[in-house]
């Protein structure tokens, strides 16, 4: 769809958060003639524009038939009701696509793609180019669709929503790792990976995480495209083409730098750098410069960012963690200098025996829990405990201490279950060693607390800095 098509039509944006509010500016900025705009949303006490109309609450979808062109949120599923509109209902990213013609480099994984794609922003910036970095990231394609030609390269970040019926052409996918997640809106890990593996269609080169194509078992479809197809595949990870051995970062069996010459934290940031050496290959740049580019970057806020020493005690915001992985990645990333962890958030069905074990490997003394699946990460330790014991107070109640048996050893954990951020930083203040770690790693998303990954992250700082302030 180009934009001269939504002339002379009356058009819906179907909600109203971020993606939604840059759709209705995208189109109250064009010189195109519309016929009407009209906001779709559940909120019923939704705040919009005098100039579009709008509706809202529980009938939002009953009157579907009266637009011609429907702009979908990628938030919001394909329900019945919108699957018999479907021949007129557009993403913002598919209209991007149709509308953009420039180098546009797709990216997408479970976790990890907003370094990945930050890092790629920061190499080509550092490389000289005009580069820009859109998508999931938090700034919407339709914010920049009118001057993105200024631009040599477009970063894209895009989630599993995005991709779910994208249809695109583009310069460079990157495919990273993919494990299970958003099963409550896919269904089945096997629809959700399918989403992911959208990236890779329509793209002149892919670069995708070697794992990933074994266990998902796509290799088949990404070894072999089919005779007409001119993509060209670059691996990466272990056994791929880029990949880090014994120490080193290496391209096939030349080594290229040491693997200590970066800023950013973590084994599986080891994997994202790999990620963006294939990248940076593809367009031809300098090993000399990504390589420096790579020593330079410094991360992104919440993903193992260590704030500093309070009280004696480093903190990390790794609110970006929302998966029972991502959380193993941190733990065995910081290793005993854990003391203290907090757990928990929304549930959506994780698996957590993995999680378990390696809190009980590494020793880790102590425990906040939220809501909900605090309660079921709970239940679990408990089939390790041997006794616990009540040790509730006013400031924290819902808390005990327990003995639990790690192989021939008796080992203590203190618990403490609670709703409240403050608490628990409280918490962790009081029970936390001096020259330990105080670690937010929740290995379940937000949305049964906050408002998102980024509230956590900010309420915990927020709280930390306070306690030792006051």
């Amino acid at each position: 769809m180009q934009i001269a098509d939504l002339k002379d039509k009356n058009i819906a944006i179907l909600g109203f958060g971020l993606e939604g509010k840059s759709t209705l500016n995208f189109l109250m900025n064009q010189n195109a003639q519309f016929k009407s705009i009209t906001i779709l949303d559940v909120n019923q006490h939704l705040q919009t524009s005098s100039l579009v109309g709008s509706v809202t609450g529980d009938e939002y979808l009953e009157r579907l038939d009266q637009y011609d062109i429907i702009f979908k949120s990628a938030g919001i599923p394909m329900g019945k009701k919108l699957f018999l509109h479907k021949d007129k209902i557009i993403t913002q990213i598919q209209f991007f696509f149709d509308n953009y013609k420039g180098r546009v480099i797709a990216v997408t994984a479970t976790k990890g793609k907003s370094t990945i794609v930050s890092l790629i922003f920061h190499i080509l910036k550092d490389a000289g180019y005009r580069v820009k970095l859109v998508g999931n990231i938090g700034n919407p394609v339709l914010d920049e669709i009118d001057f993105l030609e200024e631009f040599d390269y477009v970063v894209l970040e895009l989630s599993s929503y995005m991709l779910d019926t994208l249809k695109k052409q583009n310069y460079i996918s990157v495919l990273g790792s993919v494990f299970p997640d958003h099963l409550d809106r896919h269904g089945s890990f096997q629809a959700y990976a399918k989403a992911k593996l959208n990236v890779l269609n329509g793209s002149e080169y892919n670069v995708a995480h070697r794992k990933t194509i074994q266990e998902c078992k796509l290799g088949e479809q990404l070894i072999a495209p089919s005779s007409s197809s001119n993509t060209h595949l670059i691996s990466y990870g272990s056994e791929g083409k880029y990949k880090r051995y014994y120490g080193f970062f290496m391209e096939d069996d030349k080594k290229l730098f040491s693997e200590n010459d970066r800023n950013i934290l973590g084994e599986h940031n080891l994997d994202n750098i790999c990620a963006a050496l294939a990248v940076g290959d593809v367009i031809g740049l300098p090993l000399k410069t990504v390589h420096q580019s790579i020593k330079t970057f410094k991360g992104l806020p919440h993903r193992m960012e260590n704030f500093g020493i309070y009280g004696g005690r480093e903190r990390v915001d790794d609110a970006i963690s929302t998966t029972p992985e991502s959380t193993i990645q941190a733990i065995k990333t910081f290793g005993k200098k854990i003391d203290t962890i907090f757990l928990g958030g929304t549930d959506r069905g994780y698996n957590f025996n993995e999680l378990i074990k390696c809190i009980l490997e590494y020793k880790i003394r102590n425990i906040v829990l939220f809501p909900d699946s605090g309660k079921k990460i709970l239940e679990l330790l408990k089939e390790h405990i041997e006794k616990y014991t009540d040790i509730s107070t006013a400031d924290f109640k819902h808390c005990i201490q327990v003995q639990y048996k790690h192989g021939n050893h008796i080992d203590n954990l203190k618990i403490f279950s609670t709703d409240d951020m403050q608490a628990a930083v409280k918490f962790a203040y009081m029970y936390t060693e001096k020259g330990k770690m105080a670690l937010l790693s929740t290995a379940s998303p937000s949305y049964s607390v906050w408002k998102n990954f980024e509230e956590k992250g900010d309420l915990f700082k927020k709280y930390v800095k306070e306690l030792l302030d006051g």
